[in-house]
């Protein structure tokens, strides 16, 4: 408790006290602070709190809020010392104990202040909001409609698997049938070019007719799958409007605590939402679903660092629900969940996968002269508009790659004081960014001499000018989650942010080129051949939407690569993420990094702290880096043996540097593993 000076009435008061989880609060104070209630009322008596009740109330000198937590009669600090809180905000309790127990779970799973956690899970009150909720006549809501997550029984919809669905056999249906009254963790890995949003549309109803409500949390804000669940619960399940929340694309405080309301109020049945929709209460909730789970996305990068994965699989356990993860390639983590028999993966039969997936084409361009996009990638994109359709370049940027290298044998080009990469300064001389030298005259390669350059990885402008001049047809460069896609036929030229869980609208997507995939497999980072895999897979999968009668005979996605015996690009060529997966795991064996164990990653502002940690670490526990960031900060990542004692190890340390003032962040299961 902070030191501070007494309540005047705090001697008279009779000693009831609340425990109160402090938004803000530094780590070393714990996870609740002991205040008295708010003060007498006109009648004499102290105003009542209730658990699950926020207030504001002052920490160290400055006005914050919190969560009361519990109610006690006991506490550490002299009452003459305990401050009281200022004053309640609203009438309503904001969660109830078994909010609060999922609350703590989270603090405790990511290693983070409870303060922090329901400063995430909590929206900003908006009185305004209330009021109108009181004229319309529910809020506040009766203590029966205000009911809390839990089993809700059996209540079994007797129906056939919906079509969709039958494609992914017993594993499939049985997901189907927990819908409506089942419970478990799921994984599914859609069929190339599957309708995802019909599909989970298709569970929301049943998991609706059954009873129960339906958490959906989608990657992006312009999403297919939300849209089709919004569409599918209103016109197939028959829900009213205000018992649809669509918490998409960072809505103002007043419709998200509107939102919020209704939810709280046992009123919403549906919600959608982004990250910030995790902790949304729903009443009898009965799916939770996560779209694109390995997305970092669904990452929160601020204390408590939570991953919406773990929230929603756990929410979903809770209420005796079914939780239910989306991915192409499943990340690291849920890889280890799938390994460990926590989460049932739903796939189709290999026959099936065979039969549906692109026809995939890796181009080495041996024996051809160095180009933007090889013949093979050409004749793909002139295919593609020729039948009216959209072809595709996956650019790895927006603008033009700075490190350049030779034309011939495609070796990079380096500095000759300190080997690092060379680039164009914008005058036309050369540069090292690393050293600072200058020169007039083009660098030489070291194998073949002088000789022409070319950017190690082209960016997307660069990719669309050349384009404009070899098609007669629009060619777009697509920024953003909501581009201006020209009607078909057209080269579309993306970069990552504008690859969305859909393909383009205004017409099928016929052709994809990668042209720089190599460069995404070698980025300096543990984790760089899942990423670009999962990222090839959703851009090549836009062309197995077409049907099967509708493809031509030829290659519809070409990789432009000189690693064809890349495990991540056969698995791509195969369509098999398993395959990658026991490829990839051997690799990080000798690390033993993800899946093969839990990773937590340690920043420090001195490599003397970070030295620090390692005499705090827990039997077993590994480590690796340290690993130079920007800013002159320094990380490191513990393999951790098992994550609770790894964190329980360290919490002396973390106390100490808290009080002092000093930073150490601490992020449990990273998605970028450096």
């Amino acid at each position: 408790m902070p030191r501070s000076e007494p309540d005047a009435d705090a001697s008279h008061t009779p000693l009831r006290i609340a425990r109160v989880a402090v938004e803000g609060a530094p780590l070393h104070l714990g996870d609740a602070l002991d205040y008295l209630p708010p003060g007498p009322t006109e009648g004499g008596a102290d105003e009542s709190l209730s658990i699950g009740q926020r207030v504001e109330l002052s920490l160290a000198g400055r006005r914050t809020r919190g969560l009361v937590v519990d109610l006690t009669s006991q506490s550490d600090v002299p009452p003459s010392r305990l401050r009281r809180v200022g004053r309640t905000l609203g009438d309503v309790p904001w969660t109830d104990e078994a909010g609060i127990a999922l609350f703590a779970w989270a603090a405790a799973r990511f290693g983070a202040p409870l303060g922090d956690v329901i400063r995430h899970a909590l929206p900003g009150r908006v009185v305004d909001e209330e009021r109108r909720a009181i004229a319309a006549g529910w809020w506040p809501p009766a203590p029966s409609e205000v009911r809390s997550e839990g089993p809700i029984g059996d209540r079994a919809t007797a129906a056939e698997v919906p079509h969709g669905w039958a494609a992914y056999g017993q594993d499939g249906a049985q997901l189907v049938t927990a819908a409506s009254d089942g419970h478990g963790s799921y994984l599914l890995q859609p069929l190339p070019g599957e309708d995802l949003g019909a599909r989970i549309a298709e569970l929301a109803v049943r998991c609706l007719a059954g009873g129960r409500d339906v958490l959906i949390v989608v990657p992006d804000p312009v999403s297919s799958v939300a849209e089709q669940v919004i569409a599918a619960a209103r016109d197939v399940a028959g829900l009213e409007p205000d018992e649809i929340v669509d918490l998409r694309g960072g809505p103002s405080a007043r419709l998200a605590y509107r939102g919020w309301l209704r939810a709280r109020a046992g009123r919403a049945r549906v919600v959608v939402g982004e990250r910030s929709a995790t902790f949304t209460p729903l009443a009898r909730l009965g799916l939770t679903v996560l779209v694109d789970e390995c997305s970092p996305v669904h990452k929160e990068q601020r204390s408590p660092r939570h991953h919406a994965r773990e929230v929603l699989l756990e929410r979903a356990r809770r209420a005796g629900g079914v939780g239910l993860l989306t991915a192409d390639v499943p990340s690291a983590l849920t890889r280890s969940l799938v390994l460990a028999g926590r989460v049932v993966v739903v796939v189709a039969p290999d026959a099936r996968v065979a039969e549906q997936r692109p026809v995939v084409r890796l181009d080495t361009g041996e024996l051809e002269a160095r180009a933007r996009i090889s013949r093979a990638g050409m004749r793909v994109l002139r295919d593609a508009v020729a039948a009216g359709g959209y072809g595709v370049v996956l650019a790895a940027r927006r603008g033009e790659g700075r490190a350049l290298v030779c034309s011939r044998c495609h070796d990079l080009v380096r500095c000759s004081t300190c080997s690092a990469a060379i680039a164009r300064t914008p005058s036309g001389g050369w540069w090292c960014p690393s050293c600072g030298a200058t020169s007039e005259r083009a660098p030489r390669c070291e194998r073949c001499g002088p000789g022409p350059l070319a950017p190690l990885a082209a960016g997307a402008e660069r990719f669309g000018a050349e384009l404009a001049r070899a098609f007669d047809v629009p060619v777009a460069v697509l920024e953003g989650h909501a581009p201006d896609v020209p009607p078909a036929p057209a080269v579309l030229v993306m970069t990552r942010g504008s690859v969305l869980d859909r393909p383009p609208g205004g017409g099928p997507v016929r052709g994809v080129v990668l042209p720089d995939l190599d460069g995404a497999l070698r980025r300096p980072t543990l984790d760089a051949a899942e990423d670009a895999l999962r990222l090839a897979f959703r851009v090549a999968g836009w062309t197995a939407a077409l049907p099967l009668a509708e493809r031509g005979s030829g290659p519809s996605v070409v990789v432009e690569t000189r690693d064809a015996d890349h495990h991540a690009l056969r698995a791509l060529v195969d369509w098999d993420a398993e395959a990658f997966w026991l490829a990839e795991a051997e690799l990080r064996r000798p690390l033993d990094l993800p899946p093969h164990r839990p990773a937590i990653r340690i920043e420090a502002a001195s490599a003397a702290l970070l030295a620090e940690v390692r005499t705090h670490l827990a039997p077993g526990d590994g480590l690796v880096g340290p690993l130079p960031l920007d800013r002159g900060r320094i990380a490191m990542l513990v393999r951790s043996s098992d994550r609770p004692a790894t964190l329980s190890a360290l919490r002396p340390l973390r106390d100490r540097l808290s009080r002092q003032g000093v930073e150490l962040r601490v992020d449990v299961d990273p998605v970028d593993l450096g």
